[in-house]
């Protein structure tokens, strides 16, 4: 698709400008950001997941572990009644 985009792009047919901005430019630009947009996502994605994974104590399914507070608050009870 870049190849194509490439060899069939023709600045020509984006004549004038805008604010001083050429239009060949405004096209080139909104293309490479097309053409980035699902690798940047995919990035994003496969971060996400490498954070998570980082976090995590164990390798496999998430379970949640007990907090130091819910344990004492757990033996406190036991020794009340």
């Amino acid at each position: 698709m870049s190849v194509a985009t490439v060899l069939l792009f023709d600045p020509a047919q984006y004549p004038g400008a805008t604010f001083g901005v050429n239009h060949a430019l405004v096209a080139v630009s909104a293309a490479t950001t097309v053409a980035v947009s699902p690798f940047a996502l995919l990035l994003a994605y496969i971060l996400r997941v490498v954070t998570v994974t980082k976090r995590t104590l164990s390798i496999g399914a998430f379970v949640l572990r007990e907090t130091d507070r819910a344990t004492r608050d757990r033996n406190s009870s036991d020794y009340s009644e």
